[in-house]
């Protein structure tokens, strides 16, 4: 009769935590999905309970406010571009830089053709970035990028804290982002929409880069 009594409320213990853990992912899903539509300010906690088919409230409860599931979206969205951990594997191999980096431009180039709702929030904060976005960004950008300058500098045999590598790496991210952040609308009437097809816009963005670094080194 003990162990029968023991048994129940674990049973239910297991269950209560299990329906948390849906109802947590529901709402980071529904969440993400309505801020890069709408983004940060015009997006409510309630909204997101309602989309999410969750109780008032359960923004609170699991993330203690918006701004703490904002922070927590934020992350999925940065590690859906381009994990750390990757980074780190990639710069400690003893491959070629350039190889390196090739990596990693498959890697956000992949991530950014897809369109999803992580990169479309992304996006949306480059082209108006939330306070909220800009506190993330001082501490969870500055990791990646100094990777990815490091071997910037071992390609153009210059330090990791000269101008040319930070103007290398600011044509890097712009290659990378303008054509998949740019309104197809826009971009129709420059270009013809089959040079915007993934594959060999994605095969071009990395020739066009690893050509102009080849360019600064021979400098």
């Amino acid at each position: 009769m003990n162990a029968s009594y023991q048994q129940i409320p674990q049973a239910a213990g297991r269950e209560i935590r299990s329906d948390g853990l849906v109802t947590r992912k529901l709402l980071l899903q529904c969440a993400g999905e309505i801020f890069a539509r709408r983004g940060y300010s015009d997006t409510t906690s309630k909204e997101i309970c309602e989309r999410a088919n969750a109780t008032v409230g359960s923004v609170n409860y699991h993330f203690g406010s918006k701004a703490g599931l904002y922070r927590e979206i934020l992350t999925e969205v940065t590690q859906r571009i381009l994990r750390l951990e990757m980074l780190e594997a990639i710069a400690v191999s003893r491959r070629p830089a350039k190889e390196k980096l090739e990596e990693i431009l498959d890697t956000v180039l992949a991530a950014q053709a897809s369109q999803d709702w992580q990169i479309r929030l992304f996006f949306r904060e480059l082209a108006s970035p939330s306070a909220e976005f800009i506190n993330y960004l001082s501490q969870d950008a500055s990791s990646k990028t100094g990777i990815i300058k490091r071997i910037l500098s071992e390609i153009l045999g210059a330090t990791a804290d000269s101008m040319v590598v930070d103007q290398c790496f600011l044509s890097v991210f712009s290659l990378c982002s303008f054509p998949y952040m740019a309104n197809a609308n826009v971009l129709a009437n420059c270009i013809s929409p089959t040079s915007c097809e993934a594959a060999a816009l994605h095969s071009h963005i990395k020739r066009f880069i690893l050509a102009g670094l080849d360019v600064h080194v021979a400098r």
